[in-house]
């Protein structure tokens, strides 16, 4: 490892709380266990790119990225082939969960990110900049109120929250107060398919999340809004080219190929579980 450090924060914020900054340079082939109980902690690729892999899904990143391993959760962090150094900042508080609704891995607008603190910069007050830091980026990236006037957000949005429940064009658009085909053609022109089709594409993808997580097929089916496992099946076939249980063997052997091999050193952990307690 090269700059490998930590700074404790003395913050006590309700909103976004910042608990620790740190950074680290890993060179190629290291691998890292990311790890903290009691907050989320964000991290930023300052140079170099690299793999975070996260309940067994592996997601590349590279430099002017963000990624969130969230409270309580694991995290592999593979270094590429020119090694790579990122920052982190471990954080809880009341807002602290609108970061789980964002992707994985994002990025920041660029005249927004410029303006982050870097830690190799001096700054008398660390905390209180980090601390602006957080509500910056909570800002930029958590969604607003929906516009009640937006029918096809407000499908959208519906759907993406309620999409294990039995749901219908007519329900949706007799909650509205409008017509259920003139809602149907207002999506489509929006968003380039239909309702029906756009809920059964969110279903099919938690469904997947569900299987590499171990739910059997029966369980994955009742978990994403499919009374009947038969059903479930042929429409998981006909959207992936595969049976549940087939695509589950499949994305099984691709994780076994893309494994680390003996050229990575022995796992160690990562700082960040040193302040774990």
């Amino acid at each position: 490892m090269g700059l490998n450090y930590q700074i404790m924060l003395k913050q006590n914020l309700q909103d976004l709380n910042p608990l620790f900054i740190g950074e680290a340079y890993c060179p190629a082939g290291v691998r890292e266990i990311a790890s903290a109980r009691n907050c989320s902690v964000l991290y930023r690729i300052r140079q170099g790119s690299g793999t975070v892999r996260i309940k067994n899904v592996d997601y590349p990143v590279r430099e002017g990225e963000f990624f969130l391993v969230p409270v309580g959760q694991l995290a592999d962090i593979f270094a590429g082939a020119d090694g790579w150094t990122f920052q982190w900042i471990g954080f809880n508080g009341a807002l602290a969960y609108d970061f789980l609704q964002l992707p994985t891995v994002f990025t920041l607008p660029e005249g927004v990110a410029a303006q982050l603190y870097d830690l190799q910069d001096p700054c008398e007050n660390i905390g209180s900049r980090v601390s602006s830091d957080l509500l910056l980026i909570h800002s930029v990236l958590t969604k607003p109120k929906p516009d009640r006037t937006d029918h096809v957000q407000r499908v959208v949005d519906r759907i993406l929250s309620s999409y294990m429940f039995k749901l219908s064009v007519e329900e949706m658009a007799r909650e509205m107060g409008i017509n259920s085909c003139h809602l149907s053609r207002l999506f489509t022109k929006k968003m380039g398919c239909s309702i029906r089709q756009y809920l059964l594409t969110i279903r099919i993808s938690n469904a997947k999340n569900h299987l590499v997580r171990g739910y059997s097929v029966k369980e994955t089916a009742l978990l994403c809004g499919f009374n009947d496992t038969a059903n479930f099946s042929k429409l998981f076939k006909k959207e992936t080219g595969f049976s549940p249980y087939r695509w589950l063997c499949e994305m099984q052997d691709w994780a076994v190929d893309r494994a680390p091999t003996s050229v990575y050193p022995p796992p160690r952990s990562f700082p960040l579980e040193k302040q774990e307690t």
